[in-house]
């Protein structure tokens, strides 16, 4: 009886370790088999090529070997092998970039993804422009790219003068390896680098390119003419001036006599001079400029290639200068003959001839202005004569007395107050007028008026009533507008 009960429950206690065990290697399997088992994988996110690199895969908190597979992109299979936790190491080549992911052979559980970027080291940064060579005008765009002979994954910084071109800034336009100016400008002339870099985290390289000197040219200005005469001996020669204000050399100028182009020449610099043989009293023509760039042609005002020799009357005009409290400061004598193209002048004071400079006068204009700071009373007139003949007659103005005198300037001030004054007088005496010509009509009106009612009575002591259906004549009202003015 015993024993059949021992027999019992060894038989039971057998079913629940079968049981038991059962239910363990069922968990596991659905463990390996469940979602539970689920691989990371982890590893760089870059490297350079030709480095090596290591990717880990394990299950976390998992002790039992696994078989694991590395993959890549759509699923092909790099490594596998059979660890608890297991190291692929990888070969870096142009090739390994890509999307990196481990699976478990068994159940085919896949891991988390990395991409990895396979970096190759940046060489050989240069500059290149359009235009090339670099030389621009102003208003128009120039471009600059920064080129490198290899490397991958870049970045790009840009200087100018040395200085790192922000990417904020409104002078240029930033795209990756390309810098853009719309339109150029005297700032954007100067030194440009630039500099790539690959973007790593750790241990990023560099290349840098040579500098690039970009040259912004102004636009020329219209150019000017001038001449000048000198004698040569017997004959007598034009000294031509072509020269624009503004602009990059060089330039080419040309000189045209009545549309006929006499003479070309092509300068470092913005004037540029042109000899022509002249006639005294002789009409050339109209002579004109012509300046030439890359871009531009343009032509100066005609001037007459005319020598007219000095002759006529001579005279001087005299005014002036007066300081801030009215007095006469200073009198300013220009000498004016009635023609000369080439004048030259000289000055006398009581017959005695006035040097070009002194302590109390100064001389401008070619001579022809003279400028007494401190006034000497005497007579005082001008020579003029031919600048380019030293051997013909000086003519000569009438003299004129200048002494300095302590009356005041009337100012402008007064001038002002006495205008106003008159005007205020004007106004009122205007007013004056009109309100007294309205009286005196409006008592004219009013008499006549009483005139009539004491006629219209008496006619009516006299004369039968009219009809009664006769209508009343009109009266006839005259409007009198007068104007006046200030």
């Amino acid at each position: 009886m015993i024993s059949s009960r021992v027999k019992a429950c060894m038989m039971a206690g057998s079913l629940c370790f079968l049981l038991k065990s059962l239910w363990v290697l069922l968990g596991l399997v659905t463990e390996i088999g469940g979602s539970r088992l689920k691989p990371v994988l982890s590893g760089p996110s870059e490297a350079y090529v030709r480095s090596e690199v290591q990717f880990e895969c394990a299950v976390p908190g998992w002790s039992s070997p696994l078989s694991y597979e590395l993959r890549k992109d759509a699923g092909e299979l790099i490594a596998a092998e059979n660890k608890v936790k297991v190291s692929f190491s990888l070969q870096v080549t142009e090739g390994s970039e890509g999307k990196y992911y481990c699976r478990l052979t068994a159940g085919g559980q896949t891991s988390n993804t990395i991409h990895f970027h396979a970096v190759i080291p940046v060489v050989g940064a240069s500059l290149t422009s359009v235009p090339a060579p670099p030389i621009v005008y102003e208003g128009q765009r120039l471009v600059l790219r920064c080129l490198v002979r290899k490397g991958t994954h870049l970045s790009f910084i840009w200087y100018h003068n040395k200085q790192e071109v922000n990417s904020s800034s409104e002078l240029y336009s930033l795209s990756r390896d390309t810098l853009t100016v719309d339109v150029a400008s005297e700032v954007h002339a100067g030194i440009y680098s630039c500099t790539a870099q690959n973007q790593m985290t750790i241990n990023p390289r560099f290349s840098s390119s040579r500098n690039h000197h970009i040259i912004v040219k102004k636009h020329i200005s219209a150019p000017t003419l001038s001449f000048t005469v000198f004698s040569n001996g017997s004959s007598l020669t034009a000294n031509i001036s072509c020269g624009s204000v503004r602009g990059s050399p060089p330039v080419t100028f040309s000189v045209l006599l009545d549309g006929l182009e006499l003479d070309v020449k092509r300068v470092d610099s913005l004037e540029s001079w042109f000899i022509l043989p002249v006639s005294v009293g002789v009409d050339m023509g109209a002579a004109r400029c012509k300046v030439q760039t890359d871009t531009q042609q343009l032509l100066s005002d005609p001037v007459q290639l005319h020598v007219v020799p000095v002759g006529g009357a001579v005279r001087v005009v005299v005014s002036y200068l007066h300081d801030a409290g009215g007095m006469v400061a200073a009198a300013r004598l220009k000498c004016v003959p009635d023609k000369g193209t080439f004048p030259t002048f000289s000055w006398r004071l009581n017959h005695s001839s006035l040097p070009p400079e002194g302590d109390t006068h100064a001389v401008t204009h070619h001579g022809q202005i003279l400028i007494l700071t401190d006034i000497s009373a005497g007579f005082y007139r001008c020579h003029v004569r031919d600048s380019f003949n030293h051997s013909s007659v000086w003519m000569e103005s009438k003299d004129i007395f200048i002494q300095k005198t302590d009356l005041p300037a009337t100012p402008v001030e007064v001038i002002a107050l006495v205008f106003c004054g008159f005007l205020s007088i004007v106004i009122i005496g205007g007013s004056v007028f009109m309100f007294w010509s309205i009286e005196r009509e409006n008592h004219t009106c009013t008499h006549h008026c009483h005139q009539d009612v004491i006629q219209s009575e008496m006619i009516a002591m006299d004369v039968p009533i009219a009809d009664a259906s006769s209508e009343p004549q009109p009266v006839e009202m005259k409007t009198v507008i007068m104007e006046f003015e200030a």
